[in-house]
Order: structure tokens, then sequence, then C-alpha cells
């Protein structure tokens, strides 16, 4: 198993892509990051070389399809600096819903030329490959449901960075009915998956004027991993920016014009520190003082690094135009309103991804390979509160805010959605307006 599934699409490189289906050809990657050469020539584009695979692996058995309604339980056990943890939570379908109703609330926007290639392989293969990661607010019952239904288990996994991911099956039909009576009234937050949400719902739309509203038709579902809120293994990373100014910037001059803003607490490059420890300790300083709003700051050319300490932090300090407080809070905002509009005079939604702007999880791998015209931005995580709250408040956040860590895995489970399969429901019981339901 650990040769056929991969990462989620969207945090691989295409070299990564084409290493794992050269190892295996049964990868995932092969169905959800398809190529028109993988078929050798008997494919029109890559979406109908996908769809050719995968009927041919359902003929053959490589893929095999379970004829019972299920949930899947599934945990990932991993460590951090801070400690060794598990996040527990299950896969299921969720009936998928206009973003207006508030049922399922996002927290990032979408870009229109990822959901076209994903919307283009949903329509010809009709499967869902992957799932979305979707938070729900804390319900101890359906944490009791989960953990005392009977199970089978499936696969334990180990990924490349040694991480433990456990999957099993549940078709005990009373846990699963109890389950999704349980879960009825649930607002469902998306953690990571908006392009693949964005892009089942325009698919719905799409079946839907042609079809009909048939509740049993799986074009209305969307496969998605769902987690609670509160579950201690919910672990937020912060994405740090490195952004490339158009000349090499000038540390003593930025510093000048932030420092009217920002107090500058500079971090000495001492005999032993290196990127690893200037990264650490750029951390530790941030976390030592978790009611100031700051970030850490290293320039390229000489890794010269500080702390930028927000003076007199309000919500009014970081607030243009009315902004929603939900969204002012977020050390990310401060980042694209105070830093690079107020210090650096430079507009964030012109930059362009990986040329401009990056997204790094890593700080002290950035800093290393930091150029002259670079700068790291280091920010503190956003906790999984301040992603309900955004989303609660009908707003979202800026691009890469967050990092939930780790990914799941693309592979374990896969969906149909063939108009000529519909889905056993179980029951279809009535819920009140402004809720999901899972099935």
């Amino acid at each position: 198993m650990t040769e056929l599934v991969a990462p989620p699409y969207d945090v691989v490189d295409i070299r990564k892509r084409d290493r794992l289906i050269s190892r295996n050809r049964y990868n995932i990657f092969s169905l959800e990051l398809p190529e028109k050469k993988i078929c050798r020539g008997t494919a029109e584009d890559k979406y109908t070389c996908a769809r050719t695979l995968f009927r041919d692996w359902i003929s053959k058995s490589v893929l095999i399809k379970n004829s019972l309604p299920a949930v899947y339980p599934y945990d990932i056990n991993f460590s951090t600096p801070e400690g060794i943890f598990c996040r527990r939570g299950f896969i299921a379908l969720i009936r998928i819903e206009d973003w207006k109703k508030g049922i399922i609330r996002p927290h990032e926007r979408t870009f229109n030329k990822v959901t076209e290639d994903r919307l283009r392989l949903m329509e010809t293969t009709e499967a869902q490959f992957s799932q979305i990661f979707l938070l729900y607010r804390h319900n101890k019952d359906a944490a009791r449901i989960l953990l005392s239904s009977p199970r089978k288990e499936l696969y334990t996994i180990e990924d490349e960075s040694g991480n433990t991911h456990s999957l099993w099956q549940i078709t005990h039909v009373p846990s699963l009915v109890s389950l999704r009576r349980t879960l009825a009234d649930s607002i469902l937050y998306i953690a990571d998956g908006h392009h693949r949400y964005t892009t089942a719902l325009n698919y719905r739309n799409k079946m839907r004027e042609l079809y009909g509203d048939d509740p049993s038709m799986p074009y209305n579902y969307l496969m998605a991993y769902l987690v609670d809120a509160e579950d201690p293994g919910l672990i937020v990373l912060p994405c740090h920016r490195i952004i490339t100014m158009p000349h090499q910037p000038d540390p003593g001059s930025i510093e000048k014009d932030a420092s009217q803003l920002f107090e500058i607490e500079s971090i000495a490059a001492g005999t032993g520190i290196n990127s690893l420890g200037l990264a650490g300790e750029i951390t530790k300083r941030l976390e030592g003082s978790p009611s100031r709003r700051g970030l850490g700051v290293v320039f390229g050319r000489n890794r010269r690094a500080a702390i930028w300490w927000l003076k007199h932090a309000t919500d009014q300090d970081v607030s243009r135009n009315h902004m929603h407080p939900a969204l002012t809070s977020l050390d990310v905002v401060m980042l694209e309103e105070k830093v690079m509009k107020d210090a650096l005079h430079i507009d964030s939604h012109g930059l362009e991804v990986g040329k401009t702007i990056q997204y790094v999880v890593e700080a002290d791998s950035a800093i290393e390979r930091l150029g002259e015209q670079d700068i790291l931005f280091i920010l503190r995580s956003t906790p999984v509160s301040q992603v309900l709250d955004v989303s609660d408040a009908g707003q979202t956040m800026p691009h890469k805010s967050t990092f939930f860590y780790p990914k799941i895995l693309t592979g374990l489970i896969m969906n149909t959605i063939s108009r000529n399969e519909p889905l056993d429901l179980l029951e279809e019981t009535e819920h009140s307006p402004g809720t999901a339901k899972v099935s």
C-alpha cells in the first residue's frame, strides 16, 4: 500500500508525481494527476487516460468495490517537536450544499484555473479520488459512536515522514444510522480542499440541470475526511512567506520605515547560530510573548534577523476599509496590511506564487536557501478557533493561512459518482434547515 498511496496532489511537484508512478504504475497519481503518455497513445487527453485506467483497474479487480454502506475511521499517529499525537477522524460522504446556505463553510478563496482542471477530471472519470478535510464543532456523541462501534481494520501505512496512517471500516448499520443522526445538525468547516469542494459543487449543479435533484444520485455527495475541531491531535502549523523584492533590499532602510509601526527586536547572529538555530530562536521568542502581535523577519542578504512587534496592537491598528474583526486578529492579515503595504510598499495581491512569493512550512530550510533579494517572514500558527470564527463570520483568510498537519493520504478510499450507481442512503431523515447531512 505504501507504493499505491500519495500525499494530496496540491503539495507535490511533477518530479515527485513521476517518481511515485514510476515506482508503481498503480499509484493513485496515475488517476489523480494523470498524463496522456501513461496510456501510450490510446487516450485523446490526460482525462480520458485516467478514465481508461480507472475502469481497467476495476475490471481487473485491482480496485475492489465495497458493496456495503460504510464509514471509515482514519487515525494518524505522528510526532512534532512538541510531542507525539494522534488525530482521529473518519471518511464519509457529505451532501454538497450551496455556499450561501452556510452549511459548508470555507476559510480561503479559490482560483478558477485549479477548479477547471479538477472539474474536467471529475466529469470524465465520474469519480472522486481524494477526500476534502472538514472540521465540525465538538460532538462527544459522535466520538463515542466511532470508538464503540464494531470495526474491521483495513490498512496501517507509514508515510515518508514516519507518520502512521490507520484505516478501519464500519458497516454496522445501527452505528451508521446513529452517527448520521448525531451529526445531522452540524455545520462543517473546510480545513483543506476548498478547490475540490468548489469543483464538486460545480459538477453537482451541472448534473442537476441535466438529470434533476434525486437524493440518491451520487453527484449530490462528496467524499470527506471529518475531524472534531477539539480533537487533541488537530495540529495547525504556521505557513511562512518568502517575498522576493524587485531589487536587493536595504535592511537598515526597511527597518527604519518599519519602526514607525513596529518595535524592532534584533537577533544577533552569534557564534554557533545556524539557520536551524536562528529559526528556532525566532519561534521561541514569538511563542514566549503570546499576547503581543509580532512576526520574525530574516533578510536573505546577510541573514539579518529580528522580531517585529506591532505597536499598540488593536483591531483598529490592523484594520483597513472596515475589515471584519475576525480578520484583524490574524497575523497573516497583519503581514499583508502593516508589513507589505505600509513598510515594504507592495501589494500582496500583485505577488506571483513561485516567483515573487513562496509559501513555506519549514523555516530553517527556507533560511538556508534565501537569495539576496529575499525576505523571509516567520509567522505563528493560526489557531483552529480563529479558522472557525472567520468561517462563521462569512469571511475568507489570505491564501495559505493554515497548514493542517499531517496531510491525509490520497488513494486509501475512492468514490464513484456514476448516475448508473445510485447510493444506498440507509434512511432519509428530516433535518433542520441550514445543517449538513452525513451519509
